[in-house]
């Protein structure tokens, strides 16, 4: 039987996927790593830019105009090398983003591949993109036009009234349409063909939970980050605290001794994660919205509109 769409159901649904068990720990451990190593690269790309920087505070008191010239030869340089890092980015993206929905449309167990899931995957995060960017401009013009109105009718203070209740509407309006296409990634998977705006007969009726659910997550997932934040703050309050007083030459050598940079990358790696899961967890109510789908016949049996 298929799974009803109800909103507990849609905020669980990536714990009741099916197959081997440890799916989450896996996906999330296996993208630190490699977020990390990504980072590492990125780094290591970056690195003369850095470099200058680190020797403009060190050696020259933060007067980064004493290295503009070293600074300008190896700035394209580095440049050119970063944007080797977009198509690397968006791969690892389609690789855990399909291994994913795998998980949740056939409970297939965790695995990293490079094939068709993962190209028709950077089609629909392609299409996703044109949607954020024509979403921008509709923003502003949906908030510029209500603030003008607003100023000329109740001068200062109406403009900004009207900008504010402009923005959350069209925040939420934003959120809305996001909710309504958000299956488009396991559409695509669950179909093997890219699906986009498919998504938008798939949620109908299901709108307002799914916007519901991506609110609750992101209250959730806001609450969670302030609070491990927050910690990590106290404890860097606390060190700082004991090393009050210090010559800022110590001070430098007592930060990058193995008792704090190992800590402090144990909580990036905890934190890398932590949005790995997210990630996941995320893709749950429009995975379920995409089972769900009235017109779908089931795995191997394709969409019942287009093969009765």
């Amino acid at each position: 039987m298929r799974p009803e769409f109800t909103f507990g159901g849609a905020m669980s649904h990536f714990q009741n996927t099916g197959g081997p068990k440890g799916f989450l720990l896996k996906f999330a451990l296996v993208y630190a790593v490699i977020g990390v190593a990504t980072q590492a690269l990125a780094l290591w790309l970056q690195w003369p830019v850095y470099e200058i920087y680190i020797r403009a505070f060190t050696e020259g008191e933060g007067d980064i105009s004493l290295y503009m010239d070293e600074l300008a030869a190896v700035s394209m340089r580095s440049n050119l090398m970063g944007i080797l890092m977009l198509p690397v980015s968006a791969l690892v993206w389609a690789m855990f983003e399909a291994a994913s929905q795998r998980r949740y449309m056939r409970s297939a167990r965790f695995r990293l591949t490079v094939g068709a899931d993962e190209g028709r995957l950077l089609v629909v995060a392609l299409i996703w993109v044109a949607f954020v960017i024509a979403a921008y401009f509709a923003f502003a013009i949906g908030v510029l036009i209500p603030a003008v109105i607003g100023g000329v009718v109740f001068g200062a203070a109406g403009a900004v009234i009207f900008g504010i209740v402009a923005a959350i509407a069209a925040l939420g309006t934003l959120l809305w349409l996001v909710a309504r296409f958000s299956p488009a990634a396991a559409l695509t998977v669950r179909d093997r063909h890219i699906r986009f705006f498919e998504a938008w007969n798939v949620t109908r009726g299901k709108g307002w939970t799914l916007f519901g659910c991506y609110l609750l997550m992101i209250v959730i997932s806001l609450v969670s980050v302030l609070i491990f934040y927050g910690v990590l703050f106290a404890a860097g309050i606390a060190v700082l605290g004991q090393l009050d007083g210090t010559a800022p030459e110590e001070m430098t050598r007592a930060l990058v001794t193995p008792q704090i940079i190992v800590p402090a990358a144990l909580a990036g790696f905890v934190a890398i994660c932590f949005q790995a899961a997210l990630m996941h967890i995320f893709g749950g109510p429009a995975a379920l919205a995409a089972k769900r789908d009235p017109a779908w016949a089931g795995e191997g049996g394709g969409v019942v509109d287009a093969f009765s």
